[in-house]
């Protein structure tokens, strides 16, 4: 009898030990169920802190002063699309690959009025004007670069290359390298395509964390009741060794200025489109792609769910807490 009741104890621990386990498990499944509901939560877009159309916002830095940017696009995961609001800097879109603009190996000069080979012939206008191809252009790698050191394809934008050996910016850190780390993981590629010029004769496909606008791109702003055209920054202004901005934008009155598109001019090699100074009515003009004095004015999408936005307006007091924290800082444009 004692051996059964033996048996009996424990079979009774047997089971007790059993229960305890399966409330352990349950427990635990409880709680990895509660800890990935919670990040599922956290994960998606608060639609009340979404920036919208038009909203003004501070994201980066660049020559050591935070950059305004519009928003003007937003989609329901919570991504931007923003323009800087200002031109941000002068620069040629492509240097020259001859190495000195509008120059055939030192030899062959194609300074004229009158029309000169290089307006014929599209691969000789491309080598020594510069190529007008957005994918493989100076200005696309040092936009998408955060190094101190950029590297180019080729010999990248040095001045002698420009059409006035000015502005070469072959030794300026890249863009990005005024965003921090979280600045810079918040940024989304984005997959362009952008029209050929007369050496393609296809579109061509670039994936981009800093780009250009199209022409057909500029309807957002509209969208967005953000202005086409824009003047430049006062940094923009002081680094420019051109002064193509006086001569050809407030020595006729005009505030405003040119920026480039991403867009070339598709039966020529070397000239890009770019948005014109309001002067006159026409939208858009061209210039080649080794002019250096000409604006721009970036655009980047974000992921709105890795940046903490804050109501406050862009005031210049505000630059070192944004640079430090990340945050994408909103000014709401009034009504």
């Amino acid at each position: 009898m004692r051996i059964l009741h033996s048996e009996k104890n424990t079979n009774i621990d047997k089971r007790k030990k059993a229960l305890e386990l399966i409330e352990f498990f349950v427990v635990v499944f409880l709680c990895i169920m509660m800890y990935f509901h919670e990040r599922g939560t956290v994960a998606q877009p608060d639609v009340s802190v979404l920036p919208v159309l038009g909203d003004r916002v501070l994201f980066g830095t660049y020559l050591n002063e935070p950059i305004a940017w519009r928003v003007i696009q937003v989609d329901e995961n919570g991504e931007a699309v923003l323009i800087a609001e200002n031109i941000l800097t002068m620069k040629a879109f492509n240097a020259a690959d001859s190495g000195i603009y509008n120059f055939d190996d030192e030899d062959n000069s194609y300074w004229s009025i009158h029309e000169t080979e290089a307006d014929k012939n599209m691969e000789l206008q491309a080598y020594v004007r510069g190529n007008s191809r957005w994918a493989d252009s100076d200005l696309r790698a040092w936009l998408n670069s955060d190094r101190e050191n950029v590297v180019y394809d080729g010999i990248g934008p040095v001045m002698r290359a420009m059409s006035e050996e000015k502005n070469g910016y072959v030794s300026e850190p890249g863009f990005l390298n005024g965003f921090t780390v979280q600045e810079r993981e918040a940024i989304v590629p984005t997959e362009n395509v952008t029209n050929g010029n007369a050496l393609d004769g296809e579109e061509v496909h670039s994936t981009d964390l800093v780009y250009l606008l199209s022409e057909e791109e500029l309807a957002w702003l509209m969208e967005a009741d953000v202005s086409i055209r824009t003047k430049p920054t006062e940094q923009a202004i002081e680094q420019d060794q051109t002064h193509w901005y006086n001569m050809h934008s407030l020595d006729f009155g005009v505030e405003e200025y040119y920026w480039w598109l991403r867009e070339p001019v598709s039966d020529m090699s070397s000239n890009c489109y770019m948005v014109d100074n309001g002067y006159t009515a026409r939208l858009l003009r061209n210039m080649p792609a080794g002019a250096e004095g000409i604006g721009v004015r970036p655009a980047v999408k974000v992921d709105t769910k890795k940046i903490t936005l804050s109501s406050n307006e862009c005031e210049s007091g505000e630059s070192k807490e944004t640079e430090e924290s990340g945050d994408l800082r909103v000014d709401r444009q009034e009504e």
